[in-house]
């Protein structure tokens, strides 16, 4: 480096040094002119010496201050300047033209020399070339520019944090959803701004050992953000790790969608799916699903569990009465009271229609019966007040059945067969009565043998069904076949309908058993049709089916599902369950009349029913009992009373079939007594179709 002046050992080891340095160094005069310089500021200028000697700072015309910190000079002054003034020293960044035209980035140093403290001498500028970095981060910002367009446009919330947890970039959308601008997150711990403070130590933790590399990233972590409004957003989040080129990690991508609605009418679907929407109590499927657990818990641990099945008496009364948001507000009034003496832990449920379960959990057996008696005993007395609604006060009581586990059953679907059939014997008995499952005669692990293979035969066509006719003891015409079901059980054989409706009825089976059976009538019925025969079809509805909500709507489907009229099927019903709940069944008989099928009231008079209870029901047909012809004509108060009865039926306009004609002098009573219609062993016994043609095309 050349220079001016004596030079001493300080001024030599000084010169080694700036020698030494990667950064340009040029002293000039107080008129800029470079009196000393060294070889870096040579190979940055791109000069040779001979340029450099006595030139007047060679960068100085093309020198532009762009952007300066701390004191320096004003935009578009040169370094003259400094030699002319006693300033401190200036830094900043500068851009000349280089020799070939392009731009050159330099950080610059310039301090003045101020040797006789008067006036400055000169300037000392020390500068490196910036271009490259310049470059790298100009093109950075570009991307950065060009990525935040893409995001912007992006539907998810995207954001970009360094390892400390800070916003490098977040999108528009993010923005949006979060309610913050850009520049209020940008350089903002992340956790501190969005999340929730009860969630920060753990989303802390979890983000160190993501960015540690502990753990790998999430594919779909939901976690919850806080807006600038105060509202929890739950926000699905897939993540991804930015690493340099070394691999080690530099930032975490996240983007998440917004899942808060979703998540929200996921939720409401699960509460109504195990709930009743009327009452708020948990519905039958939450009960059952409950009870399967808590079953399995008991078993266990040598616990038992009571299960009370009970319904409203009257309710159809009331609703048909008062109409339907009556009987809503009715159900909702009975799941309040009943809320308000649930035992901590046990389950108080809708069942559907104005059916209750209560599970309650004991710790013995006897715990379990006494515990039952007294919920039962609670139930009563909630109801015992009067109702006040729709400007009417009436009272409801129910029916209450109790199955215990394990005394009844050792599944839970047994346990709830057990205490729905206790509920009908309630029932039965009168209304307002507590019941307790009773198993009938016969060995308990038979009876479950004889219900698994009822449940098989079913659907594995096991089933026959047979066809006795009703005939017109005027001209010995077939008016009518009533189907009767048989069951061929390949291991047993013939099974008597005697041993297995009873069980069907107790375990529930005769809801699809008589379906099955009004399918394969109509069925049967359609093939008549296409021969020509048309006999009315008639078919039994048991106690049991009388409570199915769909009832008349599935027999009816099946019925059109044939092309059959619907007057030609007619349904038969006792007398003992339609007069236990004669205002409940009401409303079914008005569908059934209502649907196109006839009805008719089986086993008349072997529940002691009056015609003029009946008189007002939809009835077109009465089948008197069988008990009162076995006994004529020898006997002539049954004489009398068959007589009576068939007088007052027609009177009411109802066409009467008596059951069980099985010699020549009944037949011939009846004929006298001017009977319509006959049915028994004497005019023909149950039969498959095959063998009840003939007599059809015989009396058509």
């Amino acid at each position: 480096m050349p220079a001016r002046g004596p030079e001493g050992v300080f001024e030599q080891l000084s010169r080694v040094v700036v020698e030494g340095l990667e950064e340009g160094v040029v002293v000039t005069d107080a008129g800029l002119r470079a009196l000393a310089w060294n070889h870096s500021a040579l190979r940055i200028l791109g000069l040779s010496t001979g340029e450099m000697r006595g030139a007047v700072a060679p960068f100085q015309p093309d020198l532009r201050i762009t952007d300066l910190e701390g004191e320096s000079l004003a935009p578009g002054r040169s370094l003259a300047g400094l030699a002319q003034t006693r300033r401190k020293s200036v830094r900043g960044i500068a851009v000349r033209r280089r020799a070939d035209g392009a731009d050159q980035w330099l950080e610059v140093h310039a301090r003045p020399i101020d040797r006789d403290r008067t006036q400055p001498t000169g300037v000392v500028v020390t500068f490196e070339d910036t271009t490259a970095r310049v470059e790298t981060q100009r093109r950075l910002m570009e991307e950065r520019d060009r990525a935040q367009r893409y995001l912007d446009v992006a539907g998810t919330l995207v954001i970009v944090l360094d390892v400390e947890g800070h916003v490098e970039l977040v999108n528009r959308q993010g923005c949006a959803l979060l309610g913050f601008s850009e520049r209020e997150l940008l350089g903002r711990d992340w956790i501190n701004a969005v999340v929730p403070p009860a969630d920060r130590p753990a989303a802390r933790a979890a983000f160190g050992r993501l960015v540690a590399g502990q753990e790998p990233p999430a594919d779909a972590a939901e976690s919850f953000v806080r807006t600038a409004s105060g509202a929890d957003r739950k926000i699905a989040w897939r993540d991804s790790l930015l690493h340099d080129d070394d691999g080690r990690v530099v930032a975490l991508l996240r983007s998440g969608d917004d899942v808060t609605e979703r998540r929200r009418a996921e939720a409401q679907a699960a509460y109504l799916a195990y709930h009743d929407p009327l009452t708020g109590l948990p519905n039958r499927t939450h009960l059952e699903e409950q009870l399967t657990r808590d079953v399995i818990r008991a078993r266990r641990l040598g616990a038992a569990i009571a299960l009370l099945y009970f319904d409203l008496d009257d309710f159809k009364l009331i609703n048909d009465s008062f109409g339907h948001a009556a009987g809503d507000e009715l159900l909702r009034e009975t799941a309040r009271r009943l809320s308000g003496i649930v035992r901590a832990g046990d389950v108080l449920a809708r069942s559907g229609g104005d059916e209750f379960l209560m599970l309650m959990h004991c710790a013995t057996a006897q715990d379990a019966a006494d515990g039952a008696q007294l919920a039962a005993q609670r139930i009563v007395a909630a109801l015992e007040p009067p109702f006040r609604i729709a400007d009417a006060e009436f009272h409801v009581g129910a029916s209450i059945g109790i199955a215990l586990f394990p005394e009844d059953a050792s599944d839970a679907p047994v346990l709830l067969t057990h205490a729905d059939s206790a509920m009908y014997t309630a029932k039965r008995s009168g209304g307002r009565a507590i019941a307790v499952y009773r198993p009938q005669a016969g060995d308990a692990r038979a009876r479950l043998s004889l219900t698994t293979r009822l449940r098989r035969a079913i659907t594995g066509g096991d089933l026959r069904l047979h066809y006795q006719p009703i005939t017109s003891l005027r001209d010995g015409r077939v008016h009518a076949v009533e189907a009767l079901v048989r069951w061929e059980d390949p291991d047993h054989g013939l099974i008597a309908p005697g041993d297995f409706i009873p069980i069907a009825e107790e375990t529930g089976l005769i809801d699809p058993l008589g379906d099955w059976v009004v399918d394969e009538l109509c069925a049967q019925g359609a093939r008549w049709a296409q021969a020509g025969l048309r006999p009315q079809l008639t078919f039994n509805l048991s106690p049991r089916q009388l409570r199915r909500d769909d009832l008349v709507a599935s027999i009816a489907d099946r019925i059109a599902a044939h092309g059959l009229p619907a007057g030609q099927l007619c349904a038969e019903l006792t007398e003992s369950a339609v007069m236990s709940d004669a205002h409940r069944h009401r409303s079914l008989l008005d569908e059934l009349h209502e649907a196109g099928l006839a009805i008719a009231i089986d086993d008349f008079g072997a529940g002691h029913s009056s015609l003029a209870r009946l008189r007002d029901l939809p009835v077109q047909v009465l089948k008197v009992d069988r008990s009162f012809l076995a006994r004529v004509p020898e006997d002539r108060g049954s004489a009398e009373i068959v007589g009576a009865i068939l007088a007052l039926a027609g009177a009411l306009d109802m066409a009467t079939i008596v059951e069980g004609i099985e010699t020549d002098e009944q037949l011939r009573f009846l004929r006298e007594q001017g009977c319509p219609y006959g049915q028994g062993y004497l005019l023909g016994r149950p039969v498959p179709a095959g063998e009840l043609a003939p007599a059809l095309l015989a009396a058509g």
